[in-house]
């Protein structure tokens, strides 16, 4: 008997490994998969703009970051003491301007080298609720807690999303671009509003899988909206995600994305990070000290065959707990 429905995904073609950098960009998700990723020692550099949720100022991120364009003054603007990037997260905010303008072009720099060595770029959608700021008449990444007077707030439509997105994939032709819808629910724009702007990108996205070959779709919405639609594999805000939820759109994207090599050695490293953070009832006795030589040796092993994975802070902390 069944008591839910189960999202049937197919393995992907597209295979991400150790050996080769991924890029990833957009919501508060984004993130989630990121830290997953990294975690497992993955090569990722995730939002070097901050979280970015709607798909025209992701893209612009996207291209930015290709183009390698230094940011300037002209496009630092300040409000209540603080300079900062309307294409930016609050992260960037500075109370210096220069200093804002060297953040801000330190992290470009630094991830416009990172994507000239990517093969895969994972990108989730959030919200196709924009707000255009009136003064430039640019949809922003970020309101900064300016004025709601001075934005414009309207729906994306589905062509000017299919049309950004389409300039992304001419422009990254050689790059595998995995979209996803973010499964968070952006209810302050309401829920009937969230369900239509989550079409939007749902529509979108469909036209680009396609239509273009580099062009693919993990389906972490349905994962969670579907599969886990219990509240209680969300937060007490009752809108994000819990760990364990993340934990299992993980388990399903490394079933997607994967080879067994690759599912292998994540194993792996997950069993050498339980053993560094094991904390036994008796750190001093003959049987967990032998354990912790154990562990570091397993290390030194697995560092000999795959020299470029870092365990330096596992290492670290086995041998603080050494007598």
């Amino acid at each position: 008997m069944e008591f839910f429905l189960k999202n049937s995904i197919q393995p992907s073609s597209v295979k991400i490994s150790h050996h080769e950098p991924v890029l990833l960009v957009g919501s508060c998700f984004t993130e989630n998969i990121g830290n997953k990723l990294s975690n497992f020692k993955f090569k990722t550099l995730a939002n070097p703009f901050g979280i970015i949720y709607n798909p025209i100022s992701i893209v612009e991120s996207i291209l930015r970051i290709k183009s390698n364009k230094p940011y300037s003054e002209p496009e630092i603007i300040s409000n209540h003491g603080k300079f900062f990037s309307l294409d930016h997260h609050g992260s960037f905010s500075q109370n210096d301007k220069n200093k804002c303008i060297q953040k801000i072009n330190d992290e470009l720099n630094f991830a416009n080298e990172f994507l000239q060595k990517i093969n895969t770029i994972i990108i989730t959608l959030g919200t196709a609720w924009v707000y255009e700021y009136t003064e430039q008449n640019k949809i922003v990444a970020n309101c900064h807690k300016i004025p709601a007077k001075k934005f414009n707030k309207r729906l994306l439509s589905v062509e000017e999303t299919i049309e950004k997105l389409v300039e992304l994939a001419n422009e990254l032709s050689e790059v595998n671009i995995i979209f996803s819808v973010s499964p968070v629910r952006h209810i302050a724009e309401g829920l009937h509003e969230n369900n239509i702007s989550k079409s939007v990108l749902h529509v979108a996205i469909n036209h680009m899988i396609n239509n273009y070959s580099n062009c693919s779709y993990f389906p972490a919405y349905e994962i969670v909206i579907d599969e886990l639609r219990d509240y209680r594999f969300y937060q007490q805000d009752l809108i994000h995600p819990t760990q364990q939820a993340i934990d299992y759109v993980w388990k399903k994207f490394s079933e997607t994305f994967f080879d067994i090599p690759t599912q292998k050695l994540n194993e792996q490293i997950e069993k050498i990070q339980q053993a560094a953070n094991h904390r036994p009832f008796d750190f001093e006795s003959e049987s967990h000290q032998k354990f912790i030589k154990t562990q570091l040796f397993n290390i030194q092993q697995l560092e000999k065959k795959i020299p470029f994975l870092n365990f330096e802070n596992e290492k670290l902390n086995l041998i603080n707990k050494i007598e």
